[in-house]
């Protein structure tokens, strides 16, 4: 039974139905023994991830990063093709880099963009951001930074260079 100020629709969170897991008051854990952690997942999927499983159809295309995919002022650019995967959602396009042939560790979101060559510009950014963070980050611990990280920065370091840069109007005025 609900409390005096409950609409009827109301329910204690211990009473609805859609809860996979039962409420007891004062149980100090969070995990019910017979939990099946396969069947879940802990995080909120991505746009792509959601699309591909709600969608009756995804075209998928196989694709290379290459140095010219790269951004003209990039700090960091690709130095030798990247074997990629591009989903197409039907409104963006999602690029991500191969597991088999640069396995990242961690968490690796597809990104997005209007146009292939969008989504692959943009994967070039996020590779060359994550270079230049586990860069700044290592030398700053002074090469002592968690194993998976150095893994991460060892392969980036195998297929990007550094780049031009971004281009300063100041530096080019004569003053």
């Amino acid at each position: 039974m609900g409390t005096p100020n409950m609409q009827p629709d109301d329910r204690p969170l211990a009473e609805d139905l859609t809860l996979p897991v039962r409420v007891e008051p004062g149980v100090d854990y969070s995990t019910p023994p017979d939990w099946v952690w396969r069947n879940t997942d802990t995080s909120q999927p991505n746009a792509a991830v959601f699309h591909i499983s709600h969608a009756e159809a995804t075209r998928v295309l196989v694709d290379v990063l290459r140095p010219d995919d790269c951004a003209p002022d990039a700090n960091f650019v690709v130095s030798k093709e990247i074997p990629i995967i591009v989903l197409d959602s039907l409104d963006q396009y999602w690029a991500g880099e191969s597991k088999t042939h640069l396995p990242l560790s961690g968490v690796r979101v597809p990104v997005e963009g209007d146009t292939v060559a969008e989504a692959k510009r943009a994967l070039a950014d996020d590779l060359a951001a994550q270079l230049r963070l586990l860069l700044l980050l290592s030398s700053s611990h002074k090469g002592k930074i968690a194993p998976a990280l150095l893994q991460n920065l060892e392969y980036l370091k195998t297929c990007m260079e550094p780049g031009p840069g971004p281009s300063s109007e100041k530096a080019k005025r004569p003053k």
